[in-house]
């Protein structure tokens, strides 16, 4: 078996996390083989989010404002002016509609360890 030396505190991670990051430097991060042809879809944002935490959370309708992921908890992150967007667009809300929707019933929702986050972007 191949030893792995890292700077990193594996003792901490949990048994997955090891496995996953023992894969990925057996093979190269995003790299394809026989062995693991599939490493993650990246066929949308949803799907490549869904393959690195199963347990993501998402919320319904808004799949096109999604800019990431949370680095430390792998939670979606969205782009909070592009939420606003869809649901100007989409539901034909008035900005001061979709703000007020957004603040009551999405952003201030918490729905458990992977609650979605959303971000204001200052660019």
């Amino acid at each position: 078996m191949t030893e792995y030396k890292s700077d990193m505190d594996t003792d901490k991670m949990s048994l997955t996390k090891k496995e996953t990051l023992k894969r990925w430097k057996g093979i190269g991060y995003g790299a394809k083989s026989e062995k693991y042809p599939h490493l993650v879809d990246c066929s949308s944002k949803r799907s490549f989010i869904s393959d690195i935490n199963e347990d993501a959370l998402f919320a319904d309708g808004f799949d096109n404002a999604i800019v990431g992921y949370d680095a430390s908890s792998f939670c979606v992150v969205y782009d909070y002016d592009k939420c606003l967007k869809v649901l100007m667009e989409r539901d034909d809300m008035s900005y001061p509609e979709a703000h007020e929707f957004m603040e009551f019933n999405v952003v201030g929702a918490f729905v458990g360890d992977f609650t979605p986050i959303f971000v204001h972007s200052l660019i």
